[in-house]
């Protein structure tokens, strides 16, 4: 019984070896014919070389010399290579094109009889290779199947046998819809795309061409933006110091403690319209050695900023940019030489400039909030004077009543100094476009008024008598008790 057994299991085995093994060959010759067929369905792709062009060395034959390769599958049936005018597409030779294998390549020569050529000169041709029914005429395919070349007539005269073209004139001739003979650069326009020289690029591939230029073209601004950060720092305004701050304390009721406690309330050189009889003002001015408005200083800074009944709203700040403070400098270094019409002009284009950086952080809603502008200056203290004047208004004037120069505290070689001034926002019923126009006249009346000298011009105003001497008991002490110096010019300044 045993042995039954074992033969029967012997049996089974054998069975079931011989299956599998059925089954395996099977498997792998359905796999080779798979292969095989993959293979055979590899549809060929025939190339064509930009042509070079000899001559004979009678001049009577020009020989074009090409490649055409094979960059798909095995070609199984020959085909044709077909030489034509480009212009009138009259066919000048045709030759047959054997069937090339996979990676394969063949060189040709053809010759072209200059005598049969429909004209002198140079003539345009076109060269065709492998377009039939496997690489169909005008699809993607076939795209590298043709190239372009010209002959020359005259230079079939030359009778040494060398190149009469270069490669890149063969590609660059007036065959091409756009040519640049400069750089040997020849366009084609396609359907579907263009055509560079002998290479053609589709709507994909320029499309990929402009992302990357745009791409470069960010990363370049990025980059300049960068190096304009690290190496082009704007102004800043630090904290300011008056560098005429006396750290010892001064009896309020001395002369000099008086000028001390007015010299911190002087924000600009401009008076002000007075608000009510007998108002007090005092006003700083910056000179040079020579009494010269802005003679030997400098603007540094400029910033505008605006500001409600909480303080200044920091995120409005505009600082100036160096170009605007560098054409104002060259206006306070040729100012003496302007009259009033030419410094107006001189400063219209700057304060055009300004109130258009002063306008970009505003939102439209806080149009009417009003604008600070502050101007630092720097002068050297071997050539400038500040010089403080006090005026009280009476008589629907402003009269002169203290002038003063203050004592410098430890500056150093440079002095700063700080003009603060208000510019009003959009006024009620003032449209935006009229609010931008106005404020460009504001800023140039304001920066005109840097150069204007209220004791030497309005005193020389035509029906401006001089002030009397004795508009104010000099025995009372008006002004918190400031008496008059008996040097001071009473001039008396007309309001505006």
């Amino acid at each position: 019984m045993d042995n039954a057994l074992s033969h029967r299991s012997t049996r089974l085995f054998a069975a079931i070896d011989v299956g599998a093994l059925r089954q395996l060959l099977l498997l792998i010759c359905l796999w080779l014919v798979s292969q095989f067929g993959a293979a055979q369905s590899a549809p060929r792709d025939y190339s064509i070389s930009p042509p070079r062009v000899n001559y004979t060395a009678e001049g009577q034959v020009a020989v074009v010399s090409f490649t055409v390769s094979n960059q798909g599958g095995d070609a199984s049936e020959p085909s044709q290579i077909i030489i034509s005018e480009y212009q009138s597409g009259r066919v000048e030779s045709v030759e047959p094109l054997p069937a090339i294998a996979a990676d394969q390549a063949r060189d040709f020569s053809i010759q072209l009889p200059l005598a049969e050529l429909s004209t002198n000169g140079i003539v345009s041709f076109k060269i065709e290779a492998g377009i039939d029914a496997f690489e169909l005429a005008d699809s993607p395919i076939a795209r590298d199947n043709s190239q372009l070349f010209h002959i020359d007539r005259a230079a079939a005269g030359d009778a040494d046998g060398r190149d009469s073209m270069s490669e890149a004139d063969s590609e660059t001739g007036a065959v091409f819809d756009l040519s640049i003979p400069v750089v040997n650069l020849g366009i084609n326009f396609l359907e579907d795309g263009i055509q560079v020289n002998d290479r053609r690029y589709s709507g994909g591939d320029i499309l990929g061409a402009i992302g990357i230029l745009a791409l470069a073209l960010f990363c370049l601004w990025l980059l300049s933006l960068i190096l304009r950060l690290l190496f082009r720092r704007p102004p800043r305004f630090d904290v300011w110091q008056p560098p005429y701050a006396q750290p010892n304390w001064q009896d309020p009721n001395s002369e000099m403690g008086r000028r001390q406690s007015w010299q911190f309330h002087a924000q600009n050189s401009a008076l002000s319209a007075p608000n009510a009889p007998d108002q007090v003002t005092v006003v700083k001015r910056l000179l040079d050695k020579q009494g010269v408005i802005l003679g030997s200083w400098r603007v540094k800074a400029m910033r505008t900023v605006q500001y409600d009944i909480y303080g200044r709203i920091n995120r409005t700040e505009a600082l100036m940019p160096r170009k605007i403070i560098s054409r104002l400098n060259r206006v306070i270094g040729r100012a003496p030489g302007y009259a009033s019409d030419e410094l107006h002009a001189a400063l219209m284009p700057i304060a055009k400039s300004l109130s258009g950086y002063a306008l970009g952080p505003v939102e439209k809603q806080n149009l009417m909030l009003p604008f600070a502008l502050d101007i630092r200056f720097e002068g050297v203290t071997d050539d400038i004077r500040i010089q403080f004047e006090l005026y009280q208004y009476g008589d629907s004037a402003w009269h002169l009543i203290d002038q003063w120069s203050p004592e410098f505290g430890s500056v150093g070689e440079r002095v700063p100094e700080h003009f603060t001034f208000t510019i009003n926002g959009q006024l009620s019923g003032e449209s935006k476009k009229e609010y931008k126009r106005r404020l460009r006249d504001d800023v140039t009346q304001l920066l005109a008024g840097l150069f204007y000298d209220h004791q030497v011009e309005d005193a020389a105003a035509p029906g401006n008598p001089p002030a009397e001497t004795d508009w104010i008991n000099m025995e009372e002490e008006p002004l918190d008790g400031a008496p008059l110096d008996d040097d001071t010019d009473q001039t008396s300044i007309r309001e505006p």
